[in-house]
């Protein structure tokens, strides 16, 4: 999933949102009303609206409107069809981060006895909104309440927050590198000029799989031709080793050891305004391989794994024949990380017993 900025070519699914979520609001001409209208082209020439949009399909799924001078969320909204996704949240928190915190932040919203407003509150709650005045009334006469977000301590406060673990052997984590457009030969856009990106936050665990052989695993994505390592996004308050184990069970379809950090690389991917962080660890096949549980647009994509030697595998990540945007950040990434994992590899494949390796378990 993708945040960034609304544009006026969004207007329109901006409106569609607002006829999908009309009786939520309680206004159901909501849509073709000339002043929500006049609102949302406000919002688009002053940057104070933000989508959040599907990086497969490019449809967006929600958006949300604040303003800078009054500190205050002013409109908010995810399509009915893409809630309990966690789309609300991550707008909400993007625009957050473009609010100032040091002062109160504000909302006019649904009362709590209103059900179908619960799960809009649920967000706010989430993030520390308390209700501080239930005697309002939207312009078309429904009760509403005032809820505000005490201010943070300016020295407190951090955009990137520390990613979610209770092993804390591994951290600080040594940064691999950071990979921008100019390493993988690519422009930026035109439109997107350097000072207007606003970066999605993604977090990902990556393993450095070995089998008792010694061989490593990738997965060939034979639709856009690259190969990669094993691994996936970390789910919101998973630990980072947990999502590891899951991930690893889900692609390759067997259990680990996790036997030692072997750094992290960020990929500013502006094309998606992303910023993405990879946690990378040594990991050792711990029982029999069962069946994979590929998702979807994994089996879209024609996910296959095989296992290959360390300088097979390097020959791989190396070779990207594809035109695929991701795949060339995902191999560019997934090849610094096998080369940096070299003398890991080497120290294990010389101890000769892998069940004699302590590990993070």
């Amino acid at each position: 999933m993708l945040i960034r900025y609304a544009t006026e070519k969004d207007i329109p699914s901006w409106q569609m949102l607002a006829k999908d979520v009309s009786d939520i609001f309680r206004a159901p001409l909501m849509s073709e009303d000339p002043e929500f209208i006049s609102y949302i082209n406000s919002k688009i020439i002053k940057d104070e609206a933000l989508v959040a949009v599907d990086l497969i399909s490019q449809n967006c799924m929600g958006f949300i409107g604040f303003s800078r001078k009054n500190n205050r969320i002013s409109w908010f909204g995810v399509y009915k069809q893409h809630t309990g996704k966690g789309i609300g949240s991550k707008l909400l928190k993007a625009a957050l981060d473009i609010l100032d915190r040091t002062r109160e932040i504000t909302v006019e919203t649904f009362r709590e006895s209103y059900e179908p407003g619960a799960a809009a509150r649920h967000i706010y709650k989430k993030f520390g909104f308390i209700d501080v005045d239930n005697t309002l009334y939207d312009k078309t006469g429904n009760s509403i309440c005032k809820m505000a977000l005490k201010p943070y301590k300016e020295e407190t406060f951090s955009y990137v927050e520390e990613t979610f673990h209770n092993n804390k052997n591994f951290y600080p984590m040594k940064m691999i590198r950071e990979i921008h457009h100019y390493d993988l030969s690519l422009d930026t856009p035109s439109e997107i000029s350097e000072n207007r990106v606003k970066y999605e936050i993604r977090k990902a665990a990556r393993a450095v799989l070995l089998n008792p052989n010694g061989e490593i695993f990738l997965l060939h994505v034979t639709k856009d031709k690259y190969y990669k390592l094993p691994g996936g996004g970390i789910e919101e308050n998973e630990d980072l080793l947990d999502a590891l184990r899951r991930e690893v069970l889900e692609e390759v379809g067997c259990p680990i050891d996790i036997i030692a950090p072997i750094g992290s690389v960020i990929e500013y991917r502006k094309y998606f305004e992303q910023l993405q962080f990879s946690y990378a660890f040594l990991c050792i096949q711990n029982g029999p391989i069962t069946h994979t549980q590929f998702t979807d647009q994994e089996i879209e994509d024609g996910f296959i794994g095989n296992w290959y030697s360390y300088d097979a595998a390097i020959n791989l990540l190396g070779q990207f024949h594809g035109t695929s945007y991701i795949g060339k950040f995902i191999t560019k990434r997934d090849f610094d990380i096998l080369v940096e994992s070299k003398e890991q590899i080497n120290k294990i494949l010389g101890e000769g017993e892998f069940n004699d390796s302590v590990g993070y378990n």
